[in-house]
């Protein structure tokens, strides 16, 4: 009965009292995208947050780097980018891999700010990352801290669980190695760049990349509708 409550909340008027951003977002899904609509017709939003640890619940967002990736192509001229403001968050253990000092972080913009204008860059486009259930966990613990009553509700793709999927490893999938499908793996297995790795924007262009390769050997494989892709 979950799919009968998920429909219940979707036919609920918006709240009247969200912010007007979350209500034009809201406003997106009233209608969902079909199922037959071709890969180069979807508008993929691929993107990456650095956060001040992997707890979803505590840990919060410093930076979020996003590009728009359409007609099979990446947009590099349709990004969104922010640091986000985070009292003290410079000096926790993450600074070590994402390199954002204090001083840095006091230049950024509110969190406010930040969700707002990811939302507004997203709107209903399929959200890409790499493990990506984990940014859109932060991304929603941004909306919450802002009053929001509710969460993305994008259709989302996993380019780690793609790439395995496309391997046809299913089966098997108790002997996988999750080392062989890091981003660096991945892009170092399909001769992808890695420049700038391990920041928000980085990251997000190279799982750009990815997902364009992926999405080749997809198209081969028979997958090449919105329907297929979501189909896992």
């Amino acid at each position: 009965m979950e799919w009968l409550k998920e429909l219940i909340q979707q036919l609920k008027p918006t709240d009247q009292d969200a912010p007007a951003f979350w209500q034009r977002y809201s406003a997106l899904f009233k209608e969902q995208l079909p199922k037959h609509t071709p890969l180069n017709q979807i508008d993929f939003v691929v993107f990456d947050t650095e956060t001040t640890g992997l707890d979803k619940r505590t840990d919060k967002v410093l930076s979020i780097g996003a590009v728009r990736v359409k007609g099979l192509q990446v947009l590099v001229s349709d990004t969104f980018e922010c640091l986000v403001q985070q009292e003290g968050a410079g000096l926790t253990r993450s600074a070590e891999v994402h390199g954002l000092l204090s001083k840095q972080l006091e230049q950024g913009i509110t969190e406010r700010e930040a969700v707002e204008g990811f939302v507004n860059f997203s709107g209903n486009a399929v959200l890409v990352g790499q493990h990506v259930a984990f940014d859109i966990a932060m991304v929603n613990q941004m909306l919450r801290r802002q009053g929001i009553k509710g969460k993305l509700r994008n259709r989302s793709i996993d380019t780690a669980q793609l790439a395995i999927r496309l391997e046809r490893r299913h089966a098997d999938s108790h002997t996988l190695k999750p080392a062989e499908y890091s981003l660096d793996a991945l892009c170092e297995k399909y001769n992808l760049p890695t420049e700038d790795r391990h920041t928000a924007s980085g990251d997000a262009f190279a799982t750009a990349l990815l997902l364009l390769k992926l999405l080749s050997i997809a198209r081969q494989r028979g997958i090449v509708t919105v329907g297929d892709l979501m189909r896992g």
